[in-house]
């Protein structure tokens, strides 16, 4: 019996040390460092000046953190547009959109549809957020006009532009102060020679408005940076 005992130990250890002999390593899994040293090109710098301007927004968890930008737009309306920003992006985040429902709009009581991606938490973000927040809250920066481009110009109206029944140009700085609205307006007639001005949406909401005489320089400026999708809102 002790025999037996033996011979049935010496074939589990034969059986284990073969099995193990060929059994695949595992991989170690890839870990991202969100300290990695990733830098914003100039062109991708250029169009988030005006990105921020309209709907991207900033994260930052505590004072010390990275930041990150959060990228937010309807999925039944504007969702090729969406995935042209996440092409441009992709190498900052970690994971494609994601479709989510909004809180209930507060006018109609209806639930609608958004895609949102964020990228990683980058110290390349850090400087987005010295420019654009003070004390949490979205502002416009004092020396915008320097920032502001042509591509800048661009990615604010496909973010935050809208074309108006008459034709006219309008963009939606409702969160803005009006002297901040006025700073906007100021950057457009000296930059780029567009006339616009503001109008009371709401109390205490601006929005600015080009008229359509003035829509085709916006045009002839920015149309080469546009996608497809979102050419209506300058006329084309």
């Amino acid at each position: 019996m002790q025999e037996n005992i033996l011979q049935s130990f010496f074939i589990l250890v034969c059986i284990r040390k073969f099995s193990t002999k060929n059994e695949k390593p595992k991989k170690a899994r890839k870990r991202i460092n969100s300290d990695s040293p990733l830098i914003i090109t100039d062109y991708l710098k250029q169009a988030l000046i005006g990105l921020i301007l309209g709907d991207v927004s900033l994260e930052k968890a505590t004072s010390n953190s990275n930041v990150r930008l959060r990228f937010d737009q309807s999925s039944s309306i504007h969702s090729s547009y969406l995935y042209f920003l996440y092409n441009l992006f992709k190498d900052y985040t970690l994971t494609p959109p994601k479709s989510t429902n909004r809180k209930p709009d507060k006018r109609t009581g209806k639930i609608y549809n958004s895609l949102i991606f964020k990228t990683r938490m980058l110290p390349c973000n850090n400087f987005l957020w010295d420019l654009f927040y003070k004390n949490r809250i979205k502002i416009v920066p004092l020396n915008i006009q320097e920032l502001f481009t042509e591509v800048s110009l661009a990615f604010w109206i496909m973010d935050d532009g809208g074309l108006g029944q008459s034709g006219q140009l309008i963009l939606h700085t409702n969160s803005y102060s009006s002297d901040e609205v006025d700073l906007l307006i100021k950057v457009l007639k000296c930059k780029f020679n567009i006339q616009s001005c503001k109008s009371l949406k709401k109390v205490g909401q601006w929005i600015i408005i080009i008229p359509r005489r003035e829509v085709y320089k916006v045009a002839e400026l920015t149309a080469d940076h546009f996608h497809s999708s979102m050419l209506y809102k300058i006329g084309k």
